[in-house]
């Protein structure tokens, strides 16, 4: 293949590469995980409602309150 062509048929490629939004969506996507692995989380998505994982739920509370409660209880002794 003569050299010129080449050249001719890499340019037309890369331009329609740069024009596809699916190009520019892959490297969004690469370009968002080096940050978070270099950065960590960003802030906006750690506070408000994006709860990583869920703290203890009203039956665990429940239950240490219960066991505080036993804990401070006088011990009876029957005779």
């Amino acid at each position: 293949m003569n050299p010129m062509w080449f050249r001719v048929f890499e340019a037309w490629a890369v331009t329609r590469l740069l024009q596809s939004a699916a190009f520019h969506r892959a490297v969004h996507g690469v370009h968002k995980r080096v940050m978070r692995l270099r950065h960590g989380t960003p802030m906006e998505e750690l506070g408000g409602t994006n709860i990583d994982k869920p703290g203890p739920g009203l039956l665990e509370h429940f239950r240490k309150e219960i066991k505080d409660q036993l804990k401070d209880l006088p011990v009876v002794r029957r005779k």
